[in-house]
């Protein structure tokens, strides 16, 4: 399994167990360029997660401007194992 399923599994299993219904989204026809990779919902409340397996990992085409767009009309975050108890204490606030 690589680091970027890993925490994609590990952030998958968080949010389940907080009670959210969770969308793994892989590349395919039918999923729009730059969707990011997790969509979340809880009680009125949805976010997106693009996993990375590193800081340094580059974005997709569309990536960065879809996950921006996202945060502006909820919440969305790029996480990567570097950041991931940042972002998983900024939900622990929030859900």
């Amino acid at each position: 399994m690589s680091v970027e399923s890993g925490l994609q599994s590990d952030i998958r299993k968080y949010l389940k167990g907080k009670g959210c219904y969770v969308l793994v989204l892989n590349p395919r026809p039918g999923i729009p360029k730059g969707c990011s990779d997790i969509i979340f919902m809880l009680e009125g409340f949805w976010g997106a997660i693009e996993v990375k397996d590193s800081p340094t990992a580059k974005w997709q085409p569309l990536q960065k401007e879809t996950l921006e767009k996202f945060d502006i009309w909820s919440w969305g975050r790029r996480v990567d194992p570097s950041n991931w108890p940042e972002v998983q204490a900024e939900l622990e606030a929030m859900l």
